[in-house]
């Protein structure tokens, strides 16, 4: 299912869903349960066809034959069942016990029985500016699950008690009972698909099973999106019950205006002493407590970021609702709130805040010192680079065009885009580097906003498929910027289309197959010229020469190449991992007229019906003597 058309399908299931809310429910309930089929049914249907054989076999007395026979169904039962049993990995952080964090647990038991929600088996403190129940299921997507919830220290130390309740209380509202379980119960078994999918994934496994969850999952997701939309909803308005609309709808706006302080106050300076501080800081969180208490922004600043998530639109791949669309169903208004006098960090861990804090600390450093050492040691090698080009252009050196490319990108980088512009600038006549050029000035324009940088996104966009994706966010950014919503939504329109259009081009420029129309190159002589002077080059050992060109449907001003090559006959045959490294050698080294896919002749019946084709194409045939 494409991104087009699964945001086709929620628009039409939207008003299902609100027309007839109990029928709805009915077949989403179907499609949760076709997914539990789905997995039985492949494993119990192959393990019962090796049970029918094995009875059978027994019955006719051909026991040897049939045991082989049913090898094929248990190999199968097999695989089903090991692609199935995936091990989820349960979330990190430090356990916090009753010593530790007393009223913390309180609160989550009697939020627990007030929603009658599970069991929270393990309450986790992470370094994250967020917080989240999590459950792991034991046995896959058959569910039975351990419950955590995490909560983190920036969050905790950013938000009051009241605030940090609804917060938690939201959580636990997606694991609730009563008139929420069977929503609460899709949540689950949707958060429990996107977990399998994530391993499957991360395991690389493709199988029946995969392939199964492939097809299921996009149209599950579309059926029970809008109900798991709802859901949030439902969770907002369970931990207004259990604290109150009023501090739910503060925590929602804390959460904006506190993220957005705490990353400009505190992150984003601990990243700019990447360049010059060789180790990370060994009290992250330690120097953070205060900062987080504090963190403001300008009260003006505050204010458009509140109104733009507000006044955003619905994200149609996300099931959570905008910032406005929640504190409308809580009837509250956006409004910024005041920093925490005391904190729930400080009022539920109390004493036990410092030591908790240094645990936090050791183990961001020990987790971040290899990552931190190897940034810190790059940016350093990029200073002295930069400084080497600066004083040979103040020297009056001629640099060549890489090297004033790899100033200007440096410059941006380690000083600013506004000091990089005119450097790009001098290099949109130079032809390598006359596409990253044009679009660095667009970018940098855009971002200044400045519309002269609008017309060099478009010229690149208008070319390189691959720049269009960052282009077309680019430009969605300054619009919003700039309050044009509707110009925004066209955008994000296109970004949606494109997505589909690139998946489609990466998967029919992924390989060469037996299906494809294989064409005349279509090079200029000039362009023909000068490849065969490159592939007459003695150490590339080329004998024989041909260039076809792919049929593609998409972006058909990129053309998708095809060069087969022949070693000399007294070089044929020749392992075939020696021609896989000459291949490799070829498409490296060459300057090829575009995307090129480089074959071996002699490699194999599966290059077979490509050198048929080369040798049969009229102009294919490269002259190399």
């Amino acid at each position: 299912m494409t991104r087009e058309e699964f945001v086709g399908q929620l628009r039409r299931l939207q008003p299902l869903a609100e027309a007839d809310p109990a029928a709805y429910r009915r077949r989403v309930w179907w499609w949760a349960v076709l997914g539990y089929a789905g997995v039985l049914g492949l494993l119990f249907g192959s393990a019962g066809l090796v049970v029918l054989v094995l009875l059978l076999g027994f019955a006719v007395g051909a026991s040897g034959l049939i045991i082989k026979l049913a090898a094929i169904p248990a190999f199968f039962a097999g695989k089903v069942f090991m692609s199935m049993w995936v091990k989820f990995e349960p979330p990190t952080g430090l356990r916090l016990r009753r010593a530790e964090a007393a009223p913390l647990l309180a609160l989550l038991n009697q939020q627990a029985r007030q929603l009658r929600a599970p069991r929270v088996h393990r309450v986790l403190l992470s370094g994250e500016f967020n917080a989240s129940a999590v459950q792991v299921p034991r046995l896959g997507p058959l569910g039975w699950s351990r419950n955590y919830v995490v909560v983190g220290l920036p969050l905790l130390q950013a938000l009051t008690p009241e605030q940090a309740a609804a917060v938690v209380a939201h959580e636990l509202g997606h694991l609730r009972g009563g008139d929420g379980r069977f929503g609460a119960w899709v949540y689950r078994v949707g958060q429990t698909w996107a977990q399998l999918i994530q391993q499957l994934e991360r395991q690389d496994r493709q199988s029946m099973f995969s392939r199964f969850t492939a097809w299921y999952v996009p149209r599950f997701e579309a059926w029970s999106h809008p109900l798991r939309r709802t859901q949030e909803f439902a969770a907002d308005a369970a931990a207004a019950r259990v604290t109150s609309p009023a501090a739910m709808a503060a925590a929602l706006c804390a959460l904006v205006v506190r993220d957005a302080a705490l990353d400009k106050q505190y992150w984003d300076p601990l990243a700019a002493r990447l360049a010059e501080q060789a180790a990370p800081p060994a009290d992250c969180f330690s120097q953070l407590l205060p900062v987080a208490k504090t963190a403001r922004l300008e009260a003006e600043e505050e204010q458009r970021l509140l109104r733009e998530a507000f006044e955003a639109d619905p994200d149609p791949f996300s099931t959570h609702p905008t910032l406005g669309e929640r504190l409308q169903a809580l009837g509250q208004a956006p409004a910024v709130p005041a920093p925490p006098a005391h904190t729930a960090a400080e009022a539920w861990l109390g004493a036990a805040l410092p030591q908790l804090t240094a645990q936090l600390d050791a183990q961001w450093h020990t987790d971040r010192r290899e990552v931190w050492e190897a940034r810190h040691a790059e940016l350093q090698r990029q200073l002295q680079r930069l400084r080497e080009l600066d004083a040979r252009h103040a020297a009056g050196d001629a640099l060549t065009p890489d090297e004033q490319w790899e100033r200007a990108d440096l410059t941006e980088d380690h000083v600013g885009g506004r000091e990089a512009l005119p450097l790009f600038q001098a290099l949109i006549d130079e032809p390598k580097w006359r596409v990253a050029a044009c679009f660095s000035l667009g970018r940098v324009l855009t971002n200044l906003d400045d519309p002269a940088g609008l017309p060099w996104l478009q010229e690149v966009m208008d070319q390189e498929p691959q720049y269009v994706a960052a282009g077309l966010t680019i430009q969605e950014a300054y619009y919003l910027r700039r309050g044009e919503r509707e110009t925004v939504r066209q955008l994000g329109d296109a970004q949606l289309r494109h997505a589909d259009q690139f998946d489609e081009a990466a998967a029919e420029r992924e390989a060469v197959r037996p299906g494809d129309l294989l064409l005349a190159h279509g090079l200029t002589a000039e362009q023909a010229d000068a490849l065969v002077a490159q592939l007459r080059r003695p150490e590339y050992t080329v004998a024989e020469a041909w260039l076809l060109r792919k049929q593609v449907r998409y972006f058909t001003h990129k053309p998708l190449y095809v060069l087969v090559v022949a070693p000399p006959a007294a070089m044929q045959p020749r392992p075939l991992a020696d021609s896989h490294a000459w291949v490799q050698q070829l498409a490296r080294e060459l300057e090829l007229p575009g995307e090129t896919f480089v074959v071996s002749t002699g490699t194999g019946k599966d290059n077979a019906w490509i050198e048929k084709a080369a040798r049969q194409m009229p102009g294919a045939a490269l002259t190399l003597h």
